[in-house]
């Protein structure tokens, strides 16, 4: 009898453990979407939107690179479903790509989701042959080299 309670006391010890260490699983959340701008001007803030859930409705924080070199920022914690919104200001001209992901309170990463965003060169200038025209026949004497090089 005392082998009997024995076996039973050492088969909870190792049984009650191994009950406690059970986890539930920790779902991603879904991959944010980005709402805002494609294009814009260098020097001039822009507004946008990070949109992500979470399947265990865990509060989620959002992580972005803004492609810039400035490095990645991370905001929050937002309830699950709920939109976070970030500026960002582009110094310099050229293609960049924002990169945002949504992270939950137990470390559980989406899917990166991204955007492109461009901040144009200055455009050419739009040359109208037509107001030269106009400036030739006004003046027909004050652009000879000009005239010649044309062909007018």
């Amino acid at each position: 009898m005392k082998k009997e309670i024995i076996r039973i006391l050492v088969c909870m010890a190792l049984l009650i453990p191994a009950l406690s260490m059970t986890t539930i699983a920790n779902e991603s959340p879904s991959a944010p979407d980005i709402d805002g701008q494609s294009s814009g001007k260098p020097g001039v803030e822009y507004t946008y939107g990070f949109c992500s859930e979470d399947p265990d409705g865990d509060d989620i924080f959002y992580c972005i690179d803004w492609g810039d070199g400035s490095g990645e920022v991370c905001i929050g914690p937002f309830s699950s479903g709920v939109c976070a919104i970030a500026d960002h200001t582009w110094s310099e001209q050229g293609t960049y790509i924002i990169k945002a992901k949504a992270k939950d309170i137990h470390d559980a990463e989406s899917q990166l989701s991204t955007l492109e965003v461009t901040m144009p060169r200055n455009q050419a200038f739009n040359f109208n042959f037509n107001m030269l025209e106009w400036l030739f026949e006004r003046f027909p004497n004050a652009f000879p080299i000009l005239r010649y090089m044309l062909g007018l």
